[in-house]
């Protein structure tokens, strides 16, 4: 008894360390989009939860107040202005999973997805996409530097059972100054 025991926790040991770094079963955490001078804006809470998997399921809960309502291209979106230009959240239109590991932060990249534009353009481009390409640190917090992708790519349904379709080839690097918020700070 007491050897299955043990057994037990260093599989539960090896096994959180092996995905995401050990910690709470469960934690909030605050999405913070930040400039290159430092100013940011908290646009929304991660509710994060420990699976036995080792790695997490989350529910984003994007903060409607700091957004506004507009009617761009045929179509509602929430925007907030920028000190350069005005970003338009994206919710990703098809089903994934919300589930996360140290080594996929995918399924989060994916609803962190924003178009770019000037407040006086007419509608919106989705070829002005961002991506935040995110990495874990050892407390685990995330933290994320954006990426340009033609978000086009989203027009129609992914086929043949894909679920993300952007891939590395469809990211682009971007100057980080010539955006309002070119980085993104989970914690």
């Amino acid at each position: 008894m007491l050897c299955a025991r043990f057994l037990s926790m260093v599989f539960l040991c090896l096994s959180a360390n092996s995905v995401l770094h050990a910690g709470e079963i469960k934690s909030t955490k605050t999405v913070t989009l930040q400039s290159p001078g430092g100013e940011s804006i908290d646009i929304a809470t991660i509710n994060m939860t420990r699976e036995s998997s080792g790695g997490f399921s989350y529910q984003l809960e994007i903060d409607d107040s700091k957004f506004g309502d507009y009617f761009l291209s045929m179509r509602p979106f929430k925007c907030f202005q920028g000190p350069i230009q005005m970003l338009c959240y994206l919710p990703y239109p098809y089903q994934k999973g919300q589930k996360i590991t140290a080594n996929d932060l995918k399924d989060l990249e994916y609803d962190l997805l924003f178009i770019h534009r000037k407040s006086t353009d007419y509608g919106i481009d989705p070829w002005n996409g961002v991506y935040y390409k995110l990495t874990l640190d050892q407390d685990n917090n995330l933290s994320g530097v954006m990426k340009e992708v033609d978000l086009d790519i989203l027009a129609s349904p992914p086929e043949g059972g894909v679920t993300r379709p952007i891939t590395e080839t469809d990211i682009n690097e971007v100057d980080p100054d010539s955006h309002s918020y070119p980085f993104v700070i989970i914690k």
